[in-house]
């Protein structure tokens, strides 16, 4: 969270120095306030690469949120899924046990039926031997060759015995109807029996058969939503490591943010021990001055009393600017009202100083106005360390709040360390208006306006061109 943090940091300040990093890449530094040209493009280099960097991250959070939302949702089918298989499911074991139940209600049907055959042949059984008994006693009656009648009658000895007889052979036939009808009322009703059985089993298989079907129907419906789900939990797995590789790119960006970040502090840290030698050998510069002034000082001094011509010394002033002649150009003074020049355009603390710093006491504040007319192509106005400061503050490419004017396309002027730019990139300007208010942003240790003038984008000696 740190890292997503700074990345954002850094792209807001990006998005504030941008049109700087275009100018100081196209126009180097003026020495007084930043590194050399080849410093300058190495920054910019970087803070280009920061800003790249933070947009890959942007994009790639962009992309991770974006894929959080996909697995979220496949994720929510994927339990929607798992319901419906635990819902089929459960219809299937109740299938499976509806069906056990029936085979085993089928089979018990099929176990009474063969029961049933078994008495049915019993029964069949028993009638065909009372059968085969009452031919036996018919063929016997028919052997005798006797009138069964007459017979019962002729050998009866008396008339009770007769009836006896009579009475003895009525219920014999009387017993065999019945034991017949008997018989065939069993058998009737086992077959009776025989076919409710055969029905109830029909039924049985036929209902069998139809939750079979409604089985083999669930267990279809099973198998496409474990299909589904296996496709389902394959998209999980692949944006889940779709976004472990993003955030591996995330991660490995981060780390080169760090790392430049690194760099461009070392950078500033190199500018900065630069500035402090710079500075050391400029104050023992001056103080040999200050002395070789002294000496000469003392020796005219010195001569003046040997030859009797004495005179009070008159202290050195305040370096000012020095009158040169301006060519045809037309420029104009950036500062009216102010002309003390605090550093010259040339070489100075080991490299060249770009452009001149008019520096008068009060400045700040102060109206800056264009040299000469033209169209404003760049302008800085987000810097708002509007005080002096050491060499680490970079805002603006280290011209702090400026304006960039181009004049014709051969020449172009740069008004650097406002306090803020009162023109907008695209605004033509007529020499002598006012543009910005005079500061101490950027690079810049005190009040003051740096002021460069260019042709084709070479630096040029402004008092070459304008003087106060």
């Amino acid at each position: 969270m740190y890292k997503l943090k700074y990345a954002r940091k850094v792209l807001s300040f990006l998005t504030c120095s941008v049109l700087s990093v275009g100018i100081v890449t196209a126009y180097p530094h003026f020495s007084n306030d930043s590194t050399d040209a080849e410093a300058a493009r190495t920054i910019a280099e970087i803070q280009e690469q920061r800003k790249a960097n933070a947009e890959k991250i942007a994009a790639l959070e962009d992309k991770i949120s974006v894929l959080e939302g996909d697995k979220t949702q496949e994720k929510q089918q994927a339990a929607y899924l798992e319901e419906q298989i635990d819902i089929i499911q459960e219809n299937i074991n109740l299938l499976n046990a509806e069906l056990e139940s029936l085979s085993s209600d089928i089979k018990t049907t099929e176990t009474n039926i063969i029961n049933l055959d078994n008495d049915i042949i019993t029964q069949q059984v028993a009638i065909d031997e009372n059968i085969e008994l009452f031919k036996k006693r018919l063929c016997t009656m028919y052997m005798s060759n006797n009138d069964t009648s007459a017979s019962i009658v002729l050998g009866s000895s008396s008339f009770y015995d007769m009836m006896s007889r009579v009475q003895m052979i009525n219920r014999i036939a009387e017993y065999d109807d019945k034991l017949i009808d008997e018989l065939v009322t069993t058998i009737e009703s086992l077959e009776q029996s025989k076919t409710d059985l055969e029905r109830e089993k029909l039924n049985l298989t036929m209902k069998l058969d139809e939750q079979k079907k409604r089985k083999e129907e669930k267990d279809a419906e099973i198998t496409v939503l474990n299909e589904k789900m296996k496709d389902t939990q394959y998209e999980i797995d692949r944006l889940a490591r779709e976004q472990a590789e993003l955030e591996r790119d995330k991660a490995d960006v981060e780390a080169e943010q760090i790392q430049l970040q690194a760099e461009e502090d070392a950078w500033y840290a190199e500018i900065e021990r630069q500035r402090q030698e710079a500075q050391r050998l400029w104050e023992e510069e001056q103080k040999r001055k200050q002395e070789q002034l002294l000496l000469q000082q003392q020796q005219q001094q010195q001569q003046n009393n040997n030859s009797g011509n004495a005179s009070t010394p008159v202290a050195p002033s305040q370096p000012s600017y020095i009158p040169v002649t301006p060519s045809q150009s037309g420029f104009a003074w950036p500062a009216p009202g102010f002309s003390y020049i605090s550093s010259y355009f040339g070489p100075r603390w080991g490299r060249n100083h770009n452009g001149i710093d008019v520096g008068d006491g009060g400045i700040m504040g102060g109206a800056c106005v264009a040299s000469q007319s033209g169209t404003v192509i760049a302008v800085v106005n987000c810097c708002t360390h509007n005080f002096a400061k050491n060499y680490s503050c970079g805002c603006g490419g280290g011209y702090g709040n400026y304006v960039l004017i181009s004049h014709d396309g051969t020449y172009s002027t740069i008004y650097a360390h406002m306090t803020s730019a009162w023109v907008s990139v695209g605004d033509y300007v007529k020499q002598g208006d006012t543009i910005g208010s005079i500061g101490c942003t950027g690079h810049s240790t005190g009040a003051h306006l740096h002021f460069e003038i260019r042709v084709n984008g070479v630096a040029q000696n402004p008092l070459n061109y304008v003087g106060p």
